[in-house]
């Protein structure tokens, strides 16, 4: 009898206990903090690809998705296999046009449910056990304010914690740096949600019980990593539906563009010649204000940004040691994560 996978949400689903299911991943990881592709999902697929995150449309744009390639020819930047978002968010010429995008960029760490179902379409072609996946959930959100585990876009009540005691107190998931709640059922399983802080948050990682492929969403990221045959990822490449970049098992996860470098850099001579400097970007300012660590107490970063997006923020960051090179390498750390942080992504 052939199954018929329900794709406005899965029937049937359970969270498990079954962690030792998960054993086979640390083992094809390599160390996270390398940072490359197969940090986040295992190495010894034929062929990987990116999924990307939309970004959402301004006031009027009616829930309306941005795709990347829509913000890149609004930049003028080419969107390229390493891009991030920044790379085409964040030109070093303000484009003479507003942007297409709002708030901070694309979502971080969770699929557009759209873009989740198209992947489980495709994917279940691609396995010999679409009835029998594997879900992973990150045990680090914040689950005190959490719904119970429902399909995409449908309401539950309210509980203190959705997921079971046994399974709460039971085992985890334990990967380098990550620990994750586990559940189980079909291939449509994903379109299966826990609302956390009012956002629908999909499963961090997802593969069939067969493991022909993998599906991985890192918390930090603003795309999500597949491995799989080499047939699926082309066929996932030439999906008009989601926004796919082939990707390699060395890819960085981490890319800064030259110009960004030169702003941060310039303002970072300033910080250690007088103590102030300001980032003037194509989407927004940053200013910064240093203190230099003294003999018994720590120096401090505090910087303010404000973006063209309505993006606001302000923060300290405590800085050690006194030697130049050192103190140059930390500024240039927090100061670029300041200006990314203009446009997200």
């Amino acid at each position: 009898m052939t199954r018929v996978p329900n794709w406005d949400g899965p029937t049937e689903w359970a969270w498990s206990d079954a962690v030792e299911e998960a054993d086979w991943i640390g083992e094809h990881l390599t160390a996270f903090d390398e940072s490359v592709v197969t940090s986040v999902i295992p190495s010894g697929f034929e062929a990987y690809a990116r999924v990307l995150h939309p970004a959402e449309a301004p006031n009027g744009g009616f829930g309306r998705v941005v795709r990347w390639r829509e913000v890149a020819d609004w930049s003028g930047r080419s969107l390229e296999r390493g891009s991030q978002f920044h790379s085409i968010a964040l030109p070093p010429e303000r484009p003479g046009r507003e942007a297409p995008w709002q708030g901070q960029g694309p979502a971080l760490g969770r699929l557009l449910a759209a873009d989740a179902k198209v992947l489980a379409e495709t994917l279940s072609d691609w396995t010999t056990t679409p009835e029998r996946c594997w879900f992973c959930l990150w045990d680090g959100y914040g689950w005190e304010n959490a719904r119970a585990l429902t399909p995409i876009g449908q309401t539950s009540p309210h509980l203190p914690n959705p997921v079971p005691e046994d399974i709460w107190r039971g085992r985890r998931v334990q990967l380098p740096n990550r620990d994750y709640l586990l559940f189980t059922g079909p291939v449509e399983a994903v379109l299966a949600s826990v609302s956390l802080s009012g956002q629908e948050q999909t499963p961090n990682l997802w593969w069939p019980a067969d493991r022909t492929w993998f599906v991985g969403t890192e918390i930090d990221l603003a795309w999500t990593y597949i491995g799989g045959p080499a047939g699926m990822i082309e066929r996932l490449l030439a999906e008009d539906a989601i926004e796919a970049l082939p990707a390699d098992p060395s890819d960085s996860l981490t890319r800064v563009e030259d110009w960004l470098i030169r702003w941060v850099e310039l303002a970072v001579s300033d910080l250690l010649g007088i103590g102030e400097a300001t980032i003037t970007t194509s989407r927004g300012t940053v200013q910064a204000r240093f203190e230099r660590p003294g003999r018994v107490r720590r120096g401090s970063l505090h910087t303010t940004s404000v973006g063209d997006n309505g993006v606001h923020g302000s923060g300290t960051n405590f800085v050690s040691g006194h030697d130049e090179a050192e103190l140059r390498k930390t500024l240039v750390f927090y100061l670029t994560r300041q200006v990314v942080d203009l446009v997200g992504g």
